[in-house]
């Protein structure tokens, strides 16, 4: 009835699955890096060559840890959820 009465259809979109939430929240997360302050950066130079040599000098993995930290998804992946209830561990058919 609103959409005939607008004159304007609503997309229907599900409930964000897992990956969806996780890719939304590192884009949140590297948006909020700009706000660090140059001056500071230098102040974790030793720290980012530690975190770096104890990923046996893979920097991406070690910078790919620290966004899932930062961005609060770092325990596990979320389970996949229901499309119309949002309930954990279903699936839509």
């Amino acid at each position: 009835m609103i959409e005939n009465q607008a004159g304007i259809t609503f997309q229907k979109i599900g409930v964000p699955q897992p990956e969806q939430v996780i890719k939304a929240s590192s884009r949140d997360t590297f948006k909020a890096l700009e706000e660090v302050n140059e001056n500071v950066v230098n102040l974790f130079t030793e720290a980012a060559d530690d975190l770096i040599e104890q990923e046996y000098g893979d920097a991406k993995k070690a910078l790919c840890k620290t966004l899932a930290l930062l961005s609060g998804h770092h325990k596990q992946v979320m389970t996949a959820r229901s499309l119309l209830t949002g309930t954990e561990d279903l699936v839509t058919f």
